[in-house]
C-alpha cells in the first residue's frame, strides 16, 4: 500500500551530476526520493548519502532503454510512497561531426534521450491519473531551442524532441490534473559536460558566451525542479524553463 501521507519523487539519471542535485533538493523537499540510475553502486551511494543526512531515499537500478523496467520502477515506487513527483532526467551526450555518426550511436542516443523520456512520462502519467495530481518533469536543454557550438546535432534533435514532448504532453494530461514541465540547462559542471569539452574550454566558454559569466551548477538546475514541482508552480504546465545564466537571451 502506498502511504498516504507521504509524498514519493523518482528521479531517473539520479545518481550523478544534474540528477544527484535533484535528487538531494527533492529530499530536502520532504519527498522519499527514489535515485533510479543505470548504475546501481552510484545509486545507492547517492541515496545512503542522503539517508546519513537524514533524508528518506532508497536506490532502484534503471535502464531507461528498457521500457518494461520502466513500467516496473514506477509501479513499484508509487505502491510504496504515491509519487507526486516523477523527473525524467536520465540522458546521453557525444560531439561527432553529422557525417561521422554511426547508427548504433545514434540510436542508443534516442532511446535514451526521447523514448526513455517518453515512456517514463507515460508510465507516471498511468500511475497519477486515477488520482487526479501529480507533477513531470523533463530535462531538456537549450540545445533544445538553438544549436550547440559544437558537433551535437544528433543531441540537439534529442532535446528538440523533449520539448516538443514535455508540451504536447502538458496539454494531453492538464485535465487529469497532471503538470508537466521541462527545464532546460545551459552548460552545467558535470562529469557529462567534462566528457564532452576539456575544462580549460568550459572555464574559457563562460565570460565568451554566457551573459552571467560562468557555468551552471547542478543544484541550480535543482532549484529550478523544486519550484517546478511544488504548489508554487501549481499554475504551470508545459513551460520549459531555461536556467542558463542569460545563454538564450
Amino acid at each position: 500500500m502506498a502511504h498516504a501521507d507521504r509524498r514519493g519523487a523518482l528521479v531517473t539519471g539520479g545518481a550523478r551530476g544534474i540528477g544527484r542535485g535533484i535528487s538531494r533538493a527533492l529530499a530536502e523537499d520532504g519527498f522519499d526520493v527514489v535515485v533510479a540510475d543505470v548504475d546501481l553502486d552510484a545509486a545507492e551511494e547517492c541515496a545512503a548519502t542522503l539517508e546519513a543526512d537524514g533524508l528518506s531515499a532508497r536506490a532502484r537500478e534503471l535502464d531507461v532503454r528498457d521500457v518494461a523496467a520502466i513500467r516496473r520502477a514506477i509501479t513499484e515506487a508509487d505502491a510504496e510512497t504515491a509519487l507526486a513527483a516523477v523527473v525524467a532526467n536520465a540522458g546521453v551526450a557525444f560531439r561527432r561531426p553529422l557525417v561521422e555518426v554511426e547508427a548504433e550511436e545514434y540510436d542508443r542516443l534516442m532511446d535514451v534521450n526521447v523514448r526513455g523520456v517518453f515512456f517514463v512520462v507515460q508510465a507516471s502519467a498511468r500511475a497519477m491519473i486515477p488520482r487526479g495530481s501529480g507533477s513531470i518533469v523533463t530535462t531538456c536543454s537549450t540545445s533544445g531551442f538553438t544549436a550547440s557550438t559544437g558537433p551535437m546535432t544528433a543531441y540537439d534533435a534529442s532535446k528538440g524532441a523533449v520539448r516538443i514532448l514535455t508540451q504536447a504532453a502538458a496539454r494531453e494530461l492538464a485535465p487529469h490534473g497532471i503538470r508537466v514541465n521541462a527545464v532546460a540547462p545551459g552548460t552545467v559542471e558535470t562529469d557529462l559536460t567534462l566528457g564532452l569539452a576539456s575544462a580549460e574550454d568550459l572555464a574559457a566558454l563562460g565570460p565568451a558566451r554566457i551573459p552571467l559569466g560562468r557555468l551552471g551548477r547542478a543544484e541550480e538546475i535543482a532549484a529550478a525542479v523544486s519550484f517546478l514541482v511544488s504548489d508554487r508552480a501549481s499554475y504551470v504546465t508545459g513551460h520549459v524553463l531555461a536556467v542558463d545564466g542569460g545563454w538564450l537571451a
